[in-house]
């Protein structure tokens, strides 16, 4: 009993020990670009110590979950400079990132292999996307840049006709078309008879249909 006793007198000091080393706390945050403090989406953020990672979504937000401990944050983009930073965990903590362009001279590429034996990774057909300042360069009425009137350009998309707003898919009706605007449902796309659209062009990053 005697030997017992201080055996189980170290087991309990150091029980809060193995206790706290266990814990887990959260790190967060957005990551945007310098120049514009645009928003990143796919940036990878990497714990080299763990092996283990995560990327940003579409609101360049990212999320991982970690034991409490110091590590090394690797901030990876492409066409942006690295970032790498020492970070100690004891509490649910915030950090944003904030990341440079980096331009690089790149040597011309030669394509030698068979295109239809190429691996196909996403089964998306017939998907225009359309950048703001695309959009921004092409004529408009009164000089301002309308997003709806732009897709009427793209293959595929007509005019629902004289004097009515909206737009043809296809051979499909305008009450037919599904329009999203930050995952949020647009029931009236047009204003003003449908001479302008509702987008406003300097709020909106690209178009997609």
């Amino acid at each position: 009993m005697k030997v017992l006793l201080p055996i189980l007198i170290i087991l309990f000091l150091s029980l809060p020990h193995t206790i706290q080393g266990q814990q887990k706390y959260t790190l967060s945050g957005t990551i945007s670009e310098v120049s514009s403090n645009e928003t990143l989406i796919g940036v990878t953020v990497a714990i080299p110590e763990l092996k283990t990672g995560v990327t940003t979504n579409e609101y360049g937000f990212y999320s991982i979950t970690l034991p409490e401990g110091t590590y090394t944050v690797l901030i990876s983009y492409l066409g942006f400079e690295d970032i790498t930073q020492q970070i100690t965990l004891t509490e649910n903590r915030r950090k944003d990132f904030l990341l440079n362009e980096e331009a690089e001279q790149l040597e011309e590429v030669v394509v030698t292999e068979n295109v239809e034996k190429m691996d196909i990774r996403k089964p998306q057909m017939s998907v225009n996307t359309l950048s703001v300042g695309t959009i921004k360069k092409i004529p408009v009425i009164l000089g301002e840049a309308d997003v709806i009137k732009s897709i009427l350009l793209l293959p595929g998309v007509t005019n629902a006709g004289e004097g009515a707003s909206g737009f043809n898919v296809r051979g499909g009706a305008a009450d037919q078309n599904l329009i999203l605007l930050d995952e949020a449902i647009i029931f009236n796309s047009s204003h003003l008879f449908g001479f302008f659209s509702v987008f406003n062009p300097d709020a909106i990053k690209d178009v997609k249909l």
